[in-house]
């Protein structure tokens, strides 16, 4: 997780008076709150996914004056997108393939390779050249 996300994720937890330290985490509990559904129960991914589409089109309406592109494509922005987009930068500033590749979730390199650009997807193809392809 990045440095910022697990400042803002700590951050969180302590307002929602939840225990930072793993030791003391109750798996029962969900970390994403109900956010006015029932109390009882976290956020579903249904609901979740909605608030982040509500997220992106206030986002969008919020720069739409200043940069209509940007707003334009945060209109289309889907959550998935936001995965799309943490892999491709953080290829691009360096982080291992195989880093990615385990954040993801991925089963195979290959699908995570699909998120290099340019010079990485270049760099990429010559190794694989160069020492055969790994099983």
């Amino acid at each position: 997780m990045p440095p910022l996300a697990s400042t803002a994720l700590d951050h969180y937890l302590v307002q929602r008076q939840l225990p930072v330290s793993r030791e003391r985490w109750n798996p029962k509990t969900p970390v994403v709150g109900s956010l006015g559904e029932d109390g009882a129960v976290g956020i579903s991914g249904a609901h979740l996914w909605r608030l982040l589409r509500r997220f992106f089109v206030q986002a969008a309406d919020a720069i739409e004056a200043d940069h209509p592109v940007a707003a334009e494509k945060l209109r289309r922005a889907t959550p998935h997108w936001m995965r799309h987009s943490h892999a491709s930068h953080a290829l691009a500033r360096g982080a291992e393939l195989t880093a990615v590749r385990d954040n993801l979730r991925h089963a195979s390199i290959a699908t995570t390779s699909m998120y290099l650009h340019g010079d990485e997807l270049e760099r990429a193809r010559q190794m694989r050249q160069a020492f055969g392809a790994r099983r």
